[in-house]
């Protein structure tokens, strides 16, 4: 039986108890009956809303799970934490299926090797999550902020060296999976990219449209990458992040004024 299973036999128990009576041989009158009624009735609110604090929290360690593997190179471990039938949308493009990002992972991301090399570093800081349940608690959707700091030391000749700050939003979706929660959909929405030295102040200005010219259309994300995995399809992003203002998706409305928030 569930925590939250428990607890409302509990209860139960106790108020019959406190009328002389075992739960199996109570003789209760009509007043208290509908006290009884009343009570499961409350109970089982209770109940949903256990259930649903358990899954929160849940979603949260999963998400919080894929920042360390991810900082580590562990592949295969981030691998296992997406759904079967998963779609990852990272800024190199869309991965459909939970053997493409695996593939993804271990060859673009880590050089086709398990763990980071030596003179890498891939600190991923998954921040501020607001996640939401479905009513009927089979999926959920989360938004995260992400900080990371990347950096990879020069060869002996003094070439491919690199450090930069990156920053991003992540907006999921999340399934129930027998029991176990799983990433459904991961949409990662980039802010910034920059070098370490000089930081966001070296980020190239955006070359402002001529008056009355029309924007030009974004690019395949996918076309701008050197994958030894190659995306199962492209990703097009109206906005690349700082230094364009960008106002990602919200999944939620504002929790006070009911405003659904349009990018």
């Amino acid at each position: 039986m569930k925590a939250d299973g428990l607890l409302k036999a509990a209860v139960m128990a106790a108020f019959l108890s406190g009328l002389g009576a075992t739960p199996s041989r109570a003789a209760v009158s009509a007043a208290e009956a509908k006290t009884i009624a009343s009570l499961s009735k409350e109970l089982d609110q209770l109940d949903k809303e256990l259930t649903r604090a358990e899954d929160v929290a849940a979603i949260k360690r999963l998400q919080r799970a894929y920042g360390y593997f991810l900082d580590k190179g562990m592949w295969e471990d981030l691998a296992q934490l997406f759904a079967e039938d998963a779609v990852g949308s990272y800024p190199a493009g869309v991965f459909v299926g939970k053997a493409s990002l695996r593939q993804h992972f271990w060859r673009n991301v880590g050089d086709g090797d398990i763990g980071l090399k030596d003179g890498r570093l891939y600190n991923h800081m998954v921040l501020q999550p607001v996640v939401n349940v479905a009513p009927d608690g089979k999926t959920a959707k989360g938004r995260w902020r992400v900080l990371a700091m990347i950096g990879r030391m020069a060869d002996k000749d003094g070439k491919g060296g690199s450090a930069s700050w990156a920053g991003g939003i992540y907006e999921n979706e999340y399934v129930k999976d027998h029991g176990v929660w799983k990433i459904k959909n991961l949409h990662y929405y980039n802010d910034f990219a920059a070098p370490y030295e000089g930081g966001w102040g070296k980020v190239t200005p955006i070359k402002a449209p001529e008056p009355g010219a029309a924007p030009a259309p974004a690019a395949p994300r996918a076309s701008r990458f050197k994958l030894a995995h190659p995306a199962d399809q492209p990703r097009n992003e109206a906005c690349d992040g700082f230094p364009k203002a960008c106002i990602q998706p919200f999944h939620y409305p504002n929790p006070v004024s009911g405003r659904v928030t349009t990018p």
